[in-house]
C-alpha cells in the first residue's frame, strides 16, 4: 500500500462553522480538532 499525499492543487479548502451554544468545550475542542486534522475525509491514513 503506497502512502498518499496530496498535493497543493488537489486539497479541497473548506470553511467550517462550528456552532458552541449549550456544548461542553471540550466536545467543541474535539470536534474542530477532528475538522482540522482531516480525520472524517475519506483520505485520511
Amino acid at each position: 500500500m503506497k502512502t498518499f499525499s496530496a498535493k497543493p492543487h488537489e486539497v479541497e479548502r473548506k470553511w467550517y462553522v462550528i456552532d458552541a451554544k449549550g456544548k461542553v468545550l471540550g466536545q467543541v475542542a474535539v470536534e474542530a480538532a477532528r475538522l482540522l486534522r482531516g480525520k472524517h475525509k475519506p483520505i485520511f491514513t
